[in-house]
């Protein structure tokens, strides 16, 4: 059945949300990333192995922690928008979006007559598996649905606000790395010339009543987007975080290791067995 999207919600209020990416193809893991009390979780159809049947178990793992899924595709075709919407999925993050007509026929592929084109069958997830009030549900259905797109390359960039007058968008996610590309400073997120070309994209964007979003890689980058007026702010992926903080321990463990030897230290290696047999 739909509910009420709690992010669509926060964004229309004006207020900002907090998530991260998923590629880890792992209900369990969601679940567990859902209550940690980020307002919702990315996960990425594009370049993690996640089928859409994987997909619609981590949607159930990640609103039962109290946390709001969204799918990211990596195209956008009627097809694969329909496939996502109809596991239940009500906010949506499409790529490789450049141009405003490609931004338009993403809304139209997410939304019911008369906003949309969306293909229908009342026996969904999304409707309760019933035809029973269809005429509120498909209402319901689009007052709810969030459409996001990710603006990349050059030609994304140079039509940014074109795609922002896209009727029904609700969100464009800035690619950092893109715009270091387009300003000629390929990598160098911190470069002055990006830190200038992202605020006057936000600016675009949030002028025609849009959402902007990003992702930053550390507490620092989290900080300059939100001051730069990002709203939908990303941190990190899952698998990134998971090996990030066991590496961590485990060079906290090195340390416990140091032996003695002729009054120097000798660090154990990772993976070598402890001198009393241990593992």
């Amino acid at each position: 059945m739909t509910i009420p999207n709690r992010i669509k919600s926060e964004l229309r209020a004006g207020r900002t949300v907090f998530g991260t990416w998923s590629n880890l193809s792992s209900p369990s893991a969601l679940n567990v990333i859902g209550q940690s009390g980020l307002d919702f979780v990315i996960i990425d159809m594009e370049h993690g192995p996640t089928s859409f049947e994987t997909a619609e178990m981590q949607l159930y793992a990640t609103e039962s922690a109290g946390c709001t899924p969204i799918i990211r595709l990596g195209e956008g075709s009627d097809t694969t928008i329909l496939h996502a919407l109809d596991i239940g999925v009500q906010s949506l993050l499409v790529s490789q979006v450049a141009t405003p007509e490609e931004a338009q026929r993403i809304v139209r592929a997410s939304k019911y007559f008369p906003d949309g084109n969306r293909g229908l069958s009342p026996y969904t997830r999304n409707h309760g598996y019933s035809d029973a009030n269809l005429a509120e549900k498909l209402h319901r259905a689009n007052e709810e649905m969030l459409v996001g797109v990710l603006v990349e390359g050059e030609a994304g960039m140079g039509n940014l606000e074109k795609i922002a007058q896209t009727p029904g968008l609700d969100m464009i996610y800035l690619g950092i790395f893109d715009i270091s590309m387009a300003v000629g400073v390929p990598g160098d997120v911190r470069h002055p010339k990006v830190v200038k070309m992202v605020r006057d994209c936000v600016r675009v964007i949030e002028g025609h009543g849009l959402a902007a979003g990003s992702v930053a890689p550390d507490r620092e980058y989290l900080k300059l987007l939100h001051e730069a007026g990002f709203r939908f702010l990303s941190y990190r992926v899952d698998s990134a975080v998971l090996r990030e903080g066991f590496a961590t321990a485990c060079s906290w463990y090195e340390e416990l290791c140091v032996q003695p030897d002729s009054g120097k230290g000798v660090r154990r290696q990772p993976g070598t067995k402890s001198p009393k047999g241990g593992s």
